[in-house]
């Protein structure tokens, strides 16, 4: 799969709060400048199984996978793991904001938008030329 579209740097990501399955709050704006957050609008459960798979190399490159759901929906009540959040989006006005997936840099800038939900190793390649992740990679050795 290939990056539909790189956005400028400008283009700031804009803040949103959801509610998780459990009713807590989660706000964008948490995660923002600590965290590289891909947002998913409706990813399919066996998405959604393959993220957590592979939460340890979701930790390596400080990467939170939001996925974005219809309130109610069983997705919602899967399992969790440390790098995925999956939140209720009534009516997909968040989704339809950040389009089918859109990676949002550390610097809050919008990085890419992908047509549909990237793999990993889509996301991680575009990931890995960013300067701030190249000292990420000298500073801790991986």
């Amino acid at each position: 799969m290939t990056v539909s579209a790189l956005l400028a740097v400008s283009a700031l990501a804009a803040p949103f709060t959801l509610q998780t399955a459990q009713g807590r709050d989660w706000s964008l704006s948490s995660a923002l400048g600590r965290e590289r957050i891909l947002i998913v609008r409706n990813p399919t459960a066996a998405y959604l199984d393959a993220m957590r798979a592979q939460d340890t190399e979701l930790q390596v490159r400080d990467l939170r996978v939001v996925a974005l759901v219809p309130p109610g929906d069983a997705r919602l009540n899967a399992p969790g793991s440390l790098m995925l959040t999956v939140l209720a989006d009534p009516g997909g006005k968040v989704g339809s904001r950040y389009g089918a997936a859109a990676l949002i840099g550390k610097d809050r800038g919008i990085k890419a938008t992908y047509p549909s939900p990237p793999s990993l190793s889509t996301v991680n390649a575009l990931i890995d030329t960013m300067p701030m992740r190249e000292q990420e990679r000298r500073q801790r050795g991986r």
